[in-house]
């Protein structure tokens, strides 16, 4: 479900950190320990309360499981925006607690932890609201996002795997069919316009095949995203549609911007790697259809 409010505040503490913090420490720094969690509680207390004061304050329901739309609504392609909310959410602490003194292994279990237990507290939040409900897909593709760098650390073959995310508006289907349901959308309501997200799984070549000529920043990805043909039934409800699946080339960030070799370069290349640039790619279904450059 929807998290862009609670992961906003969160985005803004733990990115400024991030950014611009320096990890001169040898040791975990108390002090600095300390900001950064008074920082993160006040964002997510703050962030709770106006979710509470705003969403539900007057429709809170009992405690309901998601009753199973969730998976065709957006065919999936929400899982896999949760799953890169929990690998957002797991990256920006753990380089908050590095930034603290904590060892790079240590700060990935505090940041994966940090990660799935973001994604159970929104969970708990859409339990107890009139239309949606936990749901433990959600919360499973949260979490495996959020334990990715654990795993990366841990196998080396997974290292040379990137999940990535790309956003164009090319169809204005999801505004279209909330406006048939008499609800006025924001326009610029990306996070829950599916049709116009695709997500990305990157593979280093280089790193799998041994070759002379293949070029070390440029990547092969997978992309997976829906379609603008679905439609509302008899209850209101989307349905309908087709899953894309795409081939395209990619782009390795850290790898392309070589001279970025400041500490602040180093960590803008990193965010910026989490991002899939416009790229030439082929839709391989529903329907072939080539692209000199997809967006």
């Amino acid at each position: 479900m929807n998290f862009k409010s609670l992961f906003l505040s969160l985005l803004v503490v733990s990115f400024s950190i991030n950014m611009f913090g320096k990890s001169d420490t040898t040791k975990i720094n108390s002090g600095r320990v300390l900001i950064v969690s008074s920082s993160l509680a006040a964002a997510l207390g703050g962030s709770y309360l106006y979710i509470e004061n705003s969403w539900w304050s007057d429709k809170q329901t009992a405690f309901s499981f998601d009753d199973g739309a969730d998976l065709t609504y957006a065919l999936n392609v929400d899982k896999a925006g949760h799953f890169m909310g929990g690998l957002f959410a797991a990256n920006l602490f753990s380089g908050s607690m590095r930034w603290a003194g904590m060892n790079k292994k240590q700060s990935l279990w505090y940041g994966a932890a940090f990660g799935s237990g973001l994604q159970l507290a929104i969970e708990m939040k859409d339990a107890y609201a009139p239309y949606w409900g936990f749901s433990k897909w959600d919360l499973t593709m949260g979490s495996l996002g959020a334990f990715w760098p654990v795993a990366q650390e841990y196998n080396h073959n997974l290292k040379g795997i990137d999940f990535k995310m790309s956003y164009y508006k090319r169809s204005n289907i999801y505004w279209d069919l909330d406006k048939q349901r008499g609800k006025e959308t924001n326009k610029y309501a990306w996070q829950d316009d599916y049709p116009n997200q695709t997500y990305w799984m990157a593979f280093d070549v280089n790193h799998y095949v041994e070759n002379c000529c293949w070029p070390d920043w440029l990547n092969v990805a997978i992309g997976f995203g829906l379609d603008d043909t679905q439609y509302l039934n008899q209850q209101n409800k989307k349905v309908g549609g087709n899953n894309e699946w795409y081939i395209a080339l990619d782009y390795d960030m850290p790898k392309l911007l070589k001279k970025w070799n400041s500490p602040t370069g180093k960590k803008v290349k990193h965010w910026l790697n989490y991002f899939h640039f416009p790229a030439p790619a082929i839709r391989i279904s529903p329907k072939l259809e080539i692209y000199p450059l997809f967006l």
